[in-house]
């Protein structure tokens, strides 16, 4: 297996501060980030992009809890919860005081209003609970009451793809109903920043709320997505740079203070400079999402056994990536398991070819793979075109932006793939494309079985135990994806730039820029 060198900074230094500035240093109102996409709805309880995750949770949104370095589960709009011995009982007592951005007062009508629409949201959480929903208590008390175990639900409610974000009621009751989201301008969460203007393809701001209340202790730095919140920058800009070295560009010509998915091409010009600050960590899966309902298993099979990982990932991500064949990152070691690993991008031709005999596709329609712009998915999609070639097959992209890649893969008759990466999760049922509702259509008979057998395990070892044979099943006979390894995400700043926190992603509440 390939490892990739951590760059430059080890994550004991980036879970803290960059520099420690003086009394009297003066700082900046804004921070200027270049991401690298949009979203399609900024509405988390729905939208399932990293982008917006990583933007919006625990910034504009908070949850009950959230996770913490270790994996562990740290309250947030909760102060503390209950949980019976048999996970089936979960009792939150709620934080009072708590503003929306609106000026109105948390309370248990939010959340179970929340809550209940994530779980309409999530089938995942939805299966797990079954008819169970949650309900108040009392006015800062909150409840859900399950038939059968459910270990991994604060897991779920800490880091869920979708995010079990709290809205105030009335945003819940605004929900667009042609396109089933809130809209922009109930956007009002209990974070440190409020969300306060979108343009379309231009950036996104968040403005400091300055009634927030925060929760942990001022002295102490942020553990994982926990802890006490500063909010000292007044400003957080996003601006929408689809282009690495339009990113890098800005950040070189001070337009930008924070870049991310710096690539090759420009961690050497950084690569010792004061002036700049670089780090990567392992982020999460590189994958092709196969639309089960117009392809079968044997294609989807053979593709596997043909794939190259290292001539597929160096096009894309150049050393930024590992061959890992686990489903979940190496900071889940709890989970991690090589469970039909031998599977994993084999670059048998002859393999290949005997699957594909069983197989009733058409060699001559080519594998139509919907992509989104940006980076280089195409250059590497292209490589694996090559690479099927061997087989008699060929590839069809449909090259679009983000929100009509996300639009697109609902029709299971547009696309017979789509590429796409998949976040770090804190447990396993989290991945989504192991769910039938999503897209690709996972909507296997005996992969069901199993999933809910581990959601509904009385403990972390049967669910463990649940969780090698979904992987089993899934390398050596359904293949849900094409499971090309885990990306690592590497990132620039100024020097300038102190009190940001690296936890999944890079967090910028308790960010300062020097003037």
């Amino acid at each position: 297996m390939r490892k990739v060198l951590a760059l430059l900074l080890s994550l004991l230094l980036l879970t803290g501060v960059f520099g420690l500035a003086t009394a009297d240093t003066e700082y900046k109102d804004i921070i200027n980030i270049a991401d690298n996409d949009q979203g399609a709805s900024y509405d988390l309880h729905k939208d399932t992009s990293v982008n917006v995750r990583n933007m919006l949770r625990g910034t504009v949104f908070e949850q009950l809890v959230t996770l913490k370095a270790s994996g562990d589960i740290g309250p947030e709009l909760c102060e503390s919860y209950d949980v019976n011995d048999t996970s089936t009982e979960f009792v939150f007592h709620l934080r009072k005081g708590v503003k929306f951005h609106n000026g109105k007062e948390m309370t248990s009508a939010d959340v179970v209003a929340s809550l209940n629409r994530w779980l309409e949201s999530f089938s995942t959480a939805r299966k797990m609970v079954g008819d169970a929903r949650f309900t108040a208590d009392d006015d800062y008390t909150v409840s859900l009451k399950l038939e059968n175990s459910a270990i991994m639900l604060l897991d779920m409610l800490a880091g869920a793809a979708q995010a079990a974000v709290i809205y105030p009621s009335e945003a819940i009751d605004n929900v667009n109903a042609d396109t089933g989201f809130i809209p922009t301008e109930w956007f009002i969460g209990t974070g440190p920043y409020m969300f306060s203007e979108w343009a379309v393809d231009q950036y996104v701001q968040l403005d400091r709320f300055d009634d927030y209340v925060p929760y942990g202790d001022p002295e102490q730095e942020l553990d994982g997505l926990w802890g006490y919140k500063h909010a000292y920058t007044k400003t957080l800009k996003y601006w929408i740079v689809k282009d690495a070295a339009t990113r890098f560009n800005g950040l070189m010509s001070g337009d930008y203070d924070f870049v991310v998915k710096l690539t090759d091409d420009y961690i050497p010009v950084l690569d010792g400079n004061p002036d700049y600050n670089v780090y990567s960590q392992q982020t999460g899966m590189i994958s092709l999402v196969w639309n089960k309902h117009t392809t079968d298993k044997y294609l989807r099979l053979a593709c596997q056994a043909i794939a190259d990982a290292d001539e597929l990932n160096t096009v894309n991500y150049g050393t930024l990536y590992d061959t890992d064949p686990c489903y979940m990152e190496n900071g889940q070691p709890a989970w991690y398991t090589n469970a039909g690993g031998e599977y994993f991008c084999q670059h048998d031709a002859e393999k290949a070819r005997e699957l594909l005999a069983q197989s009733s596709w058409e060699a001559s329609n080519p594998i139509r793979i919907l992509v989104s712009t940006g980076g280089h998915a195409e250059d590497m999609l292209l490589v694996f075109g090559q690479e099927i070639g061997e087989l008699g097959l060929s590839v069809q992209l449909d090259i679009v932006d983000r929100s009509t890649l996300t639009e697109k893969r609902k029709d299971d008759t547009l696309y017979d793939a789509f590429f796409t990466t998949f976040s770090s999760v804190p447990v396993p049922s989290l991945r989504n494309f192991l769910d039938g509702s999503f897209a690709g259509f996972s909507d296997d008979e005996h992969l069901a079985e199993l999933m809910t057998k581990m959601t509904t395990a009385g403990t972390r070892e049967e669910a463990f135990a649940a969780w090698e044979e979904i992987q089993a099943y899934c390398y050596s006979d359904y293949q849900p994806i094409l499971m090309m390894g885990h990306f690592h995400q590497a990132a620039a700043c100024t020097a300038k730039l102190s009190g940001y926190n690296v936890f999944l992603t890079t967090n910028f509440w308790n960010a300062k820029l020097e003037k």
